[in-house]
């Protein structure tokens, strides 16, 4: 966590934001959960053990770490949105669907595959969203 948290706040800086207090407990927050957090939640954990923190500070937060692409909005049916770490390199996403935990999987093979599905219709892919849910070895 700590070399995640060292990496972020030197893009941080890099790019202009300051580092408060309570920004580094969102960050915290975020990097040291293995599941995706709605903002909602990231505001109760930081609250915990900082009860001044207040909701707008978690929504700047999460938009700073946006625009840097250090985040990745995880779509869920029927729920909110919650974020996770970004991938480094080019990554799709897997969730437990019973207790969240989230996994990064590389994904190339399914690369090749959607450029034979481009040809087929008739695009040209620019871009792409892919995540998959499922059961996680321990809620099988």
């Amino acid at each position: 966590m700590e070399k995640i948290l060292k990496e972020w706040e030197a893009e941080l800086r890099l790019n202009g934001f300051r580092i408060t207090h309570p920004f580094r407990d969102v960050m915290e927050v975020i990097i040291s959960s293995p599941k995706p957090l709605s903002p909602m939640e990231i505001f109760s954990k930081v609250r915990d053990h900082n009860p001044q923190i207040g909701l707008v500070t978690v929504y700047r937060s999460i938009e700073k770490l946006e625009q840097l692409d250090l985040l990745d909005h995880i779509h869920h049916i029927n729920e909110c949105q919650t974020v996770f770490p970004s991938a480094k390199a080019h990554k799709h996403l897997i969730i437990c669907e019973k207790c969240g935990r989230s996994t990064y999987l590389d994904g190339l093979e399914i690369e090749s595959e959607f450029k034979n599905i481009s040809k087929e219709a008739g695009y040209e892919i620019t871009g792409h969203w892919l995540q998959l849910s499922g059961l996680c070895e321990e809620c099988q």
